[in-house]
């Protein structure tokens, strides 16, 4: 069994900036690449988003 992780953990950017501002893009959950399902299932870390 696949140990869980946490969102706040996995999907944080310590360099993040406000989506309004100029050239910033969505980042995308690295663990299901933006589906926001691993393995059949919702993703833990982006919670089915697909983004952090």
């Amino acid at each position: 069994m696949q140990k869980e992780r946490n969102a706040s953990t996995t999907c944080r950017n310590a360099d993040a900036a406000p989506l309004s501002a100029p050239d910033t893009l969505e980042i995308v959950c690295r663990r299901c690449g933006g589906t926001g399902e691993v393995d059949g299932e919702t993703c833990p870390d982006c919670k089915g988003t697909g983004k952090c």
